[in-house]
């Protein structure tokens, strides 16, 4: 088992925070992919730590053809399996710093929407309820409103808008 199979099985994933993350209609795929890691984390964690060695005494003795022993020995001793250099990890993370400043980007705009919106709303909350309002009182702080009206009233439009 390589040293990168252990360390991703040693990975702690926080489920619960990730499963606030994902909308009704992931969720089925979200369950479905913590139930295939935890299969593989598993399945990882059934292996031991470090092979096995090879009894080669063992194949020596019930093996009769002489020096193929010798030979698979040989040959097992100077096998070596490169891994696979980490290509994206740096890619990965440099998306990841690019999305971040978006994000931060995207919160302070949004906090500047919801300060205005609330001051919107202070406005509205301290206007005098429209039941109690004429429509003289309504029209006094939206003059292109009350100019809209007067000329659609100039024109015998009444209250059809024509686009």
């Amino acid at each position: 088992m390589s040293a990168g199979g252990r360390k991703a099985g040693q990975l702690v994933v926080d489920w619960a925070r990730m499963a606030g993350r994902i909308s009704e209609e992931g969720r089925a795929r979200f369950s479905q992919l913590r139930g295939r890691y935890e299969a593989c984390k598993t399945s990882l964690n059934s292996y031991p730590e470090k092979p096995q060695p090879i009894n080669w005494d063992h194949y020596r003795q019930n093996i009769a053809i002489p020096g193929l022993v010798e030979s698979f020995q040989k040959q097992y001793g100077g096998l070596s399996v490169p891994h696979p250099k980490d290509t994206t990890s740096a890619s990965i993370d440099k998306r990841e710093r690019e999305v971040e400043v978006i994000v931060q980007e995207t919160l302070a705009k949004s906090k500047e929407k919801m300060k205005e919106w609330q001051e919107e709303l202070a406005a509205l909350k301290a206007q005098k309820p429209f039941e109690d309002m004429t429509i003289q009182e309504y029209l006094e702080d939206k003059p292109e409103l009350k100019k809209l009206g007067d000329e659609m009233t100039r024109k015998q439009e009444w209250g059809v808008l024509k686009e």
